[in-house]
């Protein structure tokens, strides 16, 4: 059975490995490379979630726990030393250790416990890809925010269909992009189901509707249970707006 400092050491030699890694000087240039720009099912990126879950768990008191989620949030070049950083100085803080001692409990639950594999899931019409869509993920990819978009995510061999779900069951939010083109979608209409199906069972924001080109009563008449979630207007907000104010969604979520 692992203590909560036994298992702090072993995230933290997963990240020195990461570190340490050699990679070729023509094709890849760092591993930062990597961690920006691979999907999110790497290994990195399972390194970050299972940080951020241990910095919410273990680490509020601590203060290194709010360094730690601004790194983890902003995920760029400087997270790996940064965080590692942190993660050291807590690691060898004994005197938060000893003033702490239900820290020093086992953590079998903690381990079974799996963070969302994505921060946000796009659910779209096809059709809207190219007018807007496409520009929305762009922005969202600015803010390192990891996107399940069919677009981008599917990869050659996939069962597309598994995919799609999957990304439905792993991601923490769904912004739904509600447009004339995603009425009567079968794939559409399924994933905004499922979507109502986990909040209803939760209890927990996750839709967040953007309404394109269409009305709050078009809305209405067609998804009256969506009709009462607070939209937003694609023509009162530019990709980089919305961007934002997800990313400000998603800091919040983080703190909880």
């Amino acid at each position: 059975m692992q203590t909560a400092r036994e298992y702090l050491k072993e995230l933290i030699d997963r990240g020195y490995a990461f570190q340490n890694q050699k990679y070729d000087i023509n094709t890849i240039h760092s591993a930062f490379q990597i961690a920006c720009f691979t999907p999110p099912e790497t290994e990195y990126n399972k390194w970050i979630q299972d940080i951020r879950t241990y910095n919410h768990r273990y680490l509020k008191g601590h203060p290194a726990h709010k360094m730690i989620n601004d790194a983890l949030f902003f995920n760029n070049s400087a997270t790996l030393p940064s965080v590692l950083g942190c993660l050291d100085s807590v690691y060898n803080d004994f005197e938060f250790w000893d003033t702490n001692e239900q820290k020093m409990v086992s953590v079998p639950q903690y381990k079974a416990k799996e963070l969302p594999m994505y921060d946000v899931f796009i659910s779209h019409a096809n059709a809207d890809k190219a007018i807007y869509v496409d520009d929305l993920k762009k922005s969202l990819d600015k803010l390192n925010i990891q996107v399940f978009y069919n677009k981008d995510t599917l990869e050659w061999g996939d069962n597309w269909k598994n995919k799609i779900l999957e990304g439905v069951k792993k991601a923490e939010f769904a912004i739904i992009v509600i447009s004339d083109n995603f009425f009567g979608r079968e794939w559409t209409e399924k994933e905004l189901t499922d979507f109502l199906n986990r909040q209803n069972r939760n209890g927990q924001k996750i839709i967040l509707p953007i309404l394109h080109n269409i009305t709050v009563t078009q809305l209405q008449k067609k998804y009256p249970a969506v009709a009462d979630i607070q939209a937003l207007d694609s023509s009162k907000y530019s990709c980089d707006e919305i961007a934002l104010k997800f990313a400000a969604q998603l800091i919040k979520r983080l703190k909880l």
